[in-house]
């Protein structure tokens, strides 16, 4: 049966409670997929957003798969800036952080799976890469996570810490340990950032900043 995608954030935000059997997340998984083909450009799709509060999820990037009652056993690789969409938020891209090798286990499946790019080929390794990016966003899904949540936040470029500052050596400069601050010329100053020492961004002259 074809449901309708919720898209409501705040339905979405509650854990899926277990399948009592792998029968019942099977039922489940087939109106899953029925709905993520529906969709036309879908390539996951978990319970709760058609409206089925139980940890079942599909996904069909290289071939169709079905996840009842998913766990992730490990994780390898992290990697930041990942374009994700999600069929309840149209037309929306969030960057976020996840991992190139995962280990899966699932109540349908006999053994553990490792998911992520195993092949020389360069167009189907980034299909399996796909492929273990929306399977942890499906899970995710069924714990009440959401791209959003996922969403990489690019550390601030802080000067002095994990930027160069590029200071004439005889350019005096304040720097602070949080509890001290000293006014030294930059040639004394810069060693002392390694000792836990910062640069007092305000005092940085105007033609270095």
């Amino acid at each position: 049966m074809i449901r309708t995608i919720i898209q409501e954030d705040s339905k979405l935000k509650h854990k899926c409670e277990p399948c009592e059997s792998v029968q019942e997340g099977e039922k489940i998984a087939k109106d899953l997929l029925e709905t993520l083909t529906a969709s036309g450009n879908g390539i996951g799709l978990a319970a709760n957003q058609i409206g089925i509060n139980k940890r079942v999820c599909v996904v069909n990037v290289t071939e169709p798969l079905v996840f009842v009652n998913p766990r992730i056993k490990s994780s390898e690789q992290e990697v930041v800036g990942v374009p994700e969409g999600c069929l309840s938020y149209p037309n929306k891209v969030v960057k976020t952080k996840r991992w190139r090798m995962i280990t899966v286990e699932a109540d349908n499946w006999e053994e553990p799976m490792v998911f992520g790019p195993t092949s020389d080929d360069e167009e189907t390794a980034q299909d399996e890469f796909l492929e273990a990016v929306c399977i942890q966003h499906e899970i995710d899904h069924l714990d009440g996570i959401t791209m959003h949540d996922r969403k990489f936040a690019p550390e601030p470029i802080v000067r002095g810490k994990n930027a160069p500052i590029k200071i004439g050596r005889n350019v005096k400069i304040e720097i602070t340990n949080g509890t001290e601050t000293k006014l030294l010329k930059w040639k004394k100053a810069e060693p002392m950032l390694s000792e836990g020492w910062s640069v007092v961004e305000e005092s940085i002259p105007e033609n270095v900043r």
